[in-house]
């Protein structure tokens, strides 16, 4: 890097990136709430609290190559500014034009288009700067107060949006999420970036096309088995437990009629079990090897969701289920924190700066792109088979899957040097 960035820089580095997070995370997931119920009340369409999750992967499929060749060839704190300039100016857009527009369907389309355009660029630019903002020793600490912030802000949002929804009605909303996105804009304004020097091969790598840039970041996925094997399982994992985001509030709701409030606790519990997750491994050791570690996190993942459907398959009282489903969820959640929170940092301490947009990019798309598909899937499944058998046969595919892989890397062992997380 041009300079070092010292201990206390990196620390005030972390402070302003946490307050982003807060404040971006919850007016974001306040106004999606908040646009769900207003499009339902308007439309009364099925369809209106899941234009975000559609949309989404769709514009991350789209834009994973031009945007990944994009930042790793741009200076990032211009990128960033720019991304939450146009997220900023699609608010306002919107709260003008909201009242103005007779197709609220069709504008909330437009207006989320945009958005995942600009969250695509904001995303993936801080993704491939965290080494431009803080020094290698607070990477983990920087990824684990992140996530216990999201998942903090998780566990209040929806209680929040609907309250604001009931005070200050949609408009109102729209106002505050403008305050907040200008609020993100003005503390990336004020962060300091070190931008690595570009080299000669930088330089070249400007020469070829969109394809040739953006192969050589699958290129290096591909070539490193720890690397390559924690993104498909993480694709893997997000496809099956997109059967909690549909199979829980199916079973809770409709099947065994235990009503809104008891599917709240569950799903919070998730929450609260990432905040606490990542409050504890943040002052734990980094592991030693990460690969390993996730790999039996994972199998541990694949039997608790083997329970769930163990418990929907016996005949227990209500609350016991309840009560099982919360303690369950809380667990699971502090597993996945441990599982994500190492994945992220590994691919940080692993993947070259000048790589990690694309790397980056793609990754965070295959991701997406599996949560959409996985709804599909069990959204028809749970449908025509009840949530035991379902929640029991996908705990025994994540278990024999996870233990494939458990035995490839053994196999693998002493061929590839892992860094450490």
């Amino acid at each position: 890097m041009d300079v070092q960035i010292t201990n206390r820089q990196s620390v005030i580095q972390i402070v302003k990136a946490a307050s982003s997070d807060i404040i971006g995370t919850l007016g974001g997931d306040t106004f999606s709430f908040a646009l769900g119920l207003m499009l339902l009340h308007t439309t009364h369409s099925a369809i209106s609290f899941g234009l975000g999750s559609i949309i989404y992967p769709l514009v991350g499929l789209l834009l994973v190559m031009p945007v990944g060749n994009l930042v790793d060839r741009r200076r990032h704190k211009p990128l960033l500014l720019t991304s939450r300039g146009v997220a900023l100016l699609a608010f306002v857009g919107y709260a003008l034009l909201a009242n103005r527009v007779s197709n609220v369907m069709a504008l909330a389309v437009v207006v989320l288009t945009i958005l995942a355009c600009a969250d695509k660029v904001t995303s993936t630019t801080y993704t491939a700067s965290i080494h431009e903002l803080v020094n290698d020793e607070h990477i983990k600490t920087l990824a684990t107060i992140e996530q216990a912030a999201t998942a903090g802000i998780q566990l209040i949002s929806p209680v929040l949006a609907a309250a604001l929804y009931g005070w200050i009605g949609f408009e109102g909303i729209v106002e505050v999420e403008i305050v907040a996105e200008s609020l993100t804009w003005l503390i990336a304004l004020s962060m300091h970036f070190h931008p690595l020097k570009a080299t000669d091969e930088d330089e070249a790598d400007t020469d070829k096309t969109q394809w040739q840039q953006f192969k050589v970041g699958l290129v290096f996925i591909r070539r490193h088995f720890t690397l390559f094997t924690i993104v498909t399982i993480g694709i893997f994992l997000n496809f099956l437990f997109s059967s909690i985001d549909v199979g829980l509030p199916y079973a809770i709701v409709q099947t065994r009629h235990l009503g809104n409030a008891r599917l709240s606790w569950i799903l919070s519990a998730f929450a609260g079990g990432v905040l606490v997750g990542n409050l504890v491994l943040s002052v734990l050791p980094r592991f030693k090897n990460v690969l390993v570690a996730v790999l039996r996190l994972a199998m541990l993942l694949g039997v608790l969701i083997g329970v769930i459907g163990g418990l929907f398959l016996v005949p227990i009282s209500s609350f016991l289920l309840v009560a099982s489903l919360i303690g369950i969820s809380f667990i699971i959640g502090g597993i996945l924190a441990f599982v994500n929170t190492p994945m992220s940092v590994y691919m940080q301490m692993t993947v070259p700066t000048k790589l990690l947009g694309r790397v980056g990019s793609t990754f965070s798309t295959l991701l997406q792109l599996a949560l959409p598909l996985g709804t599909a899937f069990y959204g028809f499944a749970f449908q025509k088979v009840s949530a035991g058998p379902i929640y029991l046969a996908t705990g025994i595919v994540i278990v024999v899957y996870i233990g494939v892989n458990y035995l490839a890397v053994h196999r693998h062992a002493g061929t590839e040097q892992n860094t450490p997380d």
